[in-house]
This record gives C-alpha cells, sequence and structure tokens, in this order.
C-alpha cells in the first residue's frame, strides 16, 4: 500500500471517530398516543329502571309496597315537557307495581302511560313493546318484569330521538328518578334500622344533575327548580362532607324536596 493510500485510510478513520464522539446518545422515544392513549373518565349514568333498586332496598324486609301508591291526578299535562316528565314518573309506578306483584295496577298504569305517549306522538311505536309488558305481568313473571321495563325506557328515547326529541327522553328520566326517590326516601323512613342510602349510589344523583343542568341552562320549564332542589339533595347526602343533622332530620328534608318537585313540576296540576 503506498504512503498516500495509508494516508487516506488513517483520514477516514479518525473522520468516522469525531463524528461518533460529536453525536448525541441515542435515546428513547417516548410513547406514542397509540401506545398509552389516555382514558376519559365515563361520566356517571343511572339504570334504566329503578326495580333493581327497589328490591336492593327490601333486601331485608318484606315491603309493603303498595302503601307506596299515588292517586292519579286525574288532569292531562299542560304541554310535552310535562307529558315527558310524567311518563318518567309512570315508568317508576311500573316498578312499584312490579315490586307489589300487582297486575291489575300495572294494566291501569299502562293505560295511562298510553296517554301520555299519544301527546307525545309514540304510541304507535310502542304498541308491541307493552302488549309484551301485559302478557309478562298476566303470567306473574315478575323477575322478567324488571329489566323489560328497562327495555321499555330504552325503546321511549329511541322513539323520540326519532323525531329529534332527545330533550323529551331526559326529562322522562328527570320525572323517573324523581319519583323513585320519593318512594325510596319514604321506605327508609319507615325503615330507620336500615342503613340503606335513600338515594341509591352516590353518582347517581350527580348523573341527575348533569341531565338537568342543560335543560335548565336552556331555560327549559321547570328544569330550573328541579337544579335548584337537586342541588340541595347533593349537599345533604354528600358522603364527603361532614353532617351537620343526623338522618332522620335529612330524611325529612329530603322527603319536603322531593313531594315540592312533584307537586310543583311532575303531577299535571288542575286546569281552571
Amino acid at each position: 500500500m503506498t504512503r498516500i493510500a495509508r494516508l487516506c485510510l488513517w483520514l477516514a478513520a479518525t473522520l468516522a471517530t469525531a463524528s461518533a464522539a460529536d453525536s448525541p446518545a441515542q435515546q428513547p422515544l417516548p410513547p406514542t398516543d397509540t401506545e398509552n392513549p389516555a382514558v376519559p373518565a365515563e361520566p356517571p349514568r343511572l339504570p334504566d329502571q329503578c326495580g333493581d333498586f327497589f328490591g336492593d332496598l327490601a333486601a331485608n324486609v318484606r315491603p309493603q309496597w303498595r302503601q307506596y301508591y299515588r292517586e292519579p291526578s286525574g288532569e292531562a299535562p299542560r304541554d310535552r315537557a310535562g307529558a315527558a316528565l310524567s311518563m318518567g314518573a309512570l315508568i317508576t309506578d311500573l316498578s312499584l307495581a312490579t315490586e307489589a306483584r300487582d297486575s291489575q295496577k300495572f294494566r291501569n298504569l299502562l293505560v295511562d302511560l298510553s296517554a301520555v305517549e299519544t301527546m307525545l306522538g309514540i304510541a304507535e311505536g310502542m304498541e308491541s313493546t307493552k302488549q309484551k309488558l301485559t302478557s309478562l305481568a298476566d303470567e306473574g313473571a315478575w323477575k322478567t318484569l324488571r329489566p323489560e321495563i328497562g327495555s321499555l325506557v330504552r325503546q321511549h328515547r329511541r322513539q323520540l330521538s326519532a323525531h329529534r326529541d332527545e330533550t323529551l327522553a331526559d326529562l322522562s328520566s328527570i320525572g323517573q328518578w324523581i319519583r323513585a326517590w320519593t318512594i325510596s326516601v319514604q321506605f327508609c323512613r319507615n325503615h330507620p334500622d336500615l342503613p340503606a342510602e335513600p338515594l341509591g349510589k352516590p353518582e347517581w344523583i350527580a348523573a341527575l344533575r348533569l341531565r338537568t343542568s342543560p335543560l335548565a341552562d336552556a331555560e327549559v320549564k321547570p328544569c330550573g327548580t328541579i337544579r335548584k332542589h337537586l342541588n340541595t339533595l347533593s349537599r345533604l347526602w354528600d358522603p364527603q362532607a361532614p353532617q351537620e343533622t343526623e338522618r332522620p332530620e335529612r330524611l325529612a328534608t329530603s322527603l319536603e324536596i322531593l313531594i315540592e318537585i312533584m307537586n310543583r313540576c311532575i303531577i299535571p296540576p288542575p286546569r281552571r
């Protein structure tokens, strides 16, 4: 090898070493979003039906559910918002009749339900569902009826959504759970030794507030009043907050609030 060739090889090796020394150390790449995606928190949700809730409340007692029936108002809702709230309350009454195993009451409530469905323009699409419910009640298939009432609620929402009436579906849910909590608070007052939470899981009231707030912001009557009362109930039963009042007093206050919502917002007022 000539002297010039050896010199060229030495220069090439020197440059390669210098280049490696000047280069930063290879660092591992941070994980991409697809490797470690952020999991968004799911908003709190309410069950589609309250029969399971009633069943859990009465797990250790022999309940007399018929004492919680309410007399029909005899008045039709004045508008579609009122009809949706009434429809939700009737759904809860169906769950109550199911727990009481009262087929005649169940059939009567389905007649009342048909009236508000007609006012909301969804009665025609609900006939087959209600026929199935009627058959189950006549057969005494009470355990099967619990989830079927949940199917009825979902069918209502689909029918209303098809008419772009999602707001009415939310109002129905509000009516359903206000009526359910009215019953559950009365039940807990009548069974003071039970440790059951009168409003169910802590996140349920958060879910109903979440459903009510945008309607109140949009000035959907009477959601402003309902939101105000739900905020009070939330403070009364917040498991993280120190409670200044005993459970019996909180139950009494809660019942007053819920009856106020029922009378002012859900039960159709008499026409003048």
